[in-house]
């Protein structure tokens, strides 16, 4: 199983390519090391190595390998040995972050995964930026896309099925403007977001409905709990609104192997790895940047606190001491819209060679012996967000049952696709009508 167009492609996003050295950046690498029998001119090569690999079951793993130069030739031979055990997938040299320029690669990763910012409007077949000082009155929608996304994913998902272009043709028929929130999803968190939001639509004069999706709906939630607006109805779709598993601090480098795998399993089944590009991206750019955590073998404890050096990841932890999503629930939001959700339980065909992968990273039933270091969630999930999530509204209230289009056990809806899911468009036309 390989898919290399989804690499190659996340590859030339993040350029990440097979750059020649910059002047002055070879290691100073001593006359006599250079001499022996053994020395290679990759030892000149000061930039760092992130592989792919494949394990004996096909799970792909992350693998970090600093320069060749930093390393003895022990350290060498050892992370040789674990290497040849495994097929290399794909590899990407870079030079590494140094030690405070954590937050520098997380905004270069957004900047990739999401070069737009603010509000855009749908028209003429194309999204184009919103003025600052437009003034927009009449029924309006929002989409608010989550991680690693962008607004564009909306338009490129509804088009790719007719019921879904019916259904933006509709919109733009019933809504005096048809927007998309583009902003940063890793370097700051959902209420930072939220913030910037409220700045955008000051413009807004009319009636709001809202479509968010995944991370969005954490967004979305912090501007109803922060502000006073005139939104009225709200369809949150696989959001987290009490967290993802995924989030969870020790689980964030089993999330990362997690992604790799959706992503090439998603972009088989699809046909196409446009349309999980982002997640492939966004899984190869957080391993770069936490890269030296990532070594076969390694038992650095830093991942483990990894999450907190990631805004966009630690607001939605899904642990009970996630103090920003108490906070969301804590008291009464300043708006109060009607809502409704989406969710489904997504159990692919593990027989199929594409997701033999699956069981690895679920707990769920008689499943107990794979808890292990690979174990995220250990409930039904939708592939990067758990189902009991989605509709609970802190710990006390839910979004009403009627309210919940559960899409029940699925092998083929999952986070990535439910906007080509007829019952999803069927029931975001019932509720935007």
């Amino acid at each position: 199983m390989n898919n290399p167009q989804l690499w190659q492609d996340v590859e030339g996003m993040l350029e990440l390519g097979q750059a020649p050295l910059a002047a002055g950046m070879a290691p100073e690498v001593p006359m006599a090391r250079r001499r022996r029998r053994a020395f290679s001119p990759d030892e000149l090569d000061a930039r760092a190595t992130l592989q792919l690999l494949r394990d004996g079951d096909g799970v792909l793993r992350w693998n970090y390998q600093p320069p060749a130069g930093s390393q003895g030739r022990r350290r060498r031979s050892y992370r040789a040995a674990h290497v040849a055990q495994q097929a290399v997938v794909t590899q990407f040299r870079f030079h590494d972050l140094g030690g405070n320029d954590i937050t520098t690669g997380l905004q270069a990763l957004d900047a990739r995964l999401t070069p737009a910012r603010g509000l855009r409007r749908w028209a003429g077949g194309a999204l184009q930026p919103l003025d600052a000082t437009a003034s927009i009155t009449g029924r309006v929608l929002l989409l608010v896309h989550g991680t690693f996304s962008k607004g564009d994913m909306y338009i490129s998902e509804l088009q790719a099925t007719q019921q879904g272009r019916d259904l933006l043709t509709r919109w733009e028929q019933d809504y005096s403007a048809v927007l998309t929130f583009d902003h940063p999803t890793l370097s700051v968190g959902a209420w930072s977001n939220a913030v910037d939001l409220m700045g955008a639509l000051g413009g807004i004069k009319g009636p709001i409905d809202v479509v968010c999706h995944s991370r969005g709906g954490l967004v979305v939630s912090w501007l109803l709990r922060l502000r006073a607006l005139p939104v009225e109805r709200v369809v949150f779709v696989g959001s987290p609104l009490t967290g993802t598993s995924l989030a969870s601090p020790a689980r964030l480098r089993a999330a990362l192997d997690l992604f790799a795998n959706v992503a090439e399993a998603a972009a088989d089944a699809a046909g196409a790895a446009s349309a999980v590009l982002p997640l492939a991206a966004g899984a190869a750019g957080l391993a770069r940047i936490f890269g030296k955590t990532l070594r076969l073998g390694s038992s650095l404890p830093v991942m483990d606190a990894a999450v907190s050096l990631v805004p966009g990841l630690a607001t939605q932890q899904r642990t009970s001491n996630n103090l920003e999503v108490q906070q969301l629930f804590r008291e009464q939001w300043q708006t109060r819209p009607a809502l409704a959700g989406v969710g489904v339980y997504f159990q692919p065909d593990e027989s199929a060679q594409g997701w033999k992968f699956w069981k690895r990273f679920n707990n769920i039933g008689n499943q107990l012996k794979y808890a292990g270091a690979d174990l995220i969630f250990d409930g039904p999930n939708d592939l990067v967000v758990d189902v009991q999530a989605m509709s609970q509204l802190g710990e006390k209230d839910v979004i009403k049952p009627g309210d919940f289009l559960d899409l029940k056990t699925s092998p083929t809806v999952h986070h990535t696709s439910y906007f080509r899911e007829p019952r999803v468009l069927a029931f975001l036309q019932e509720r935007l009508k």
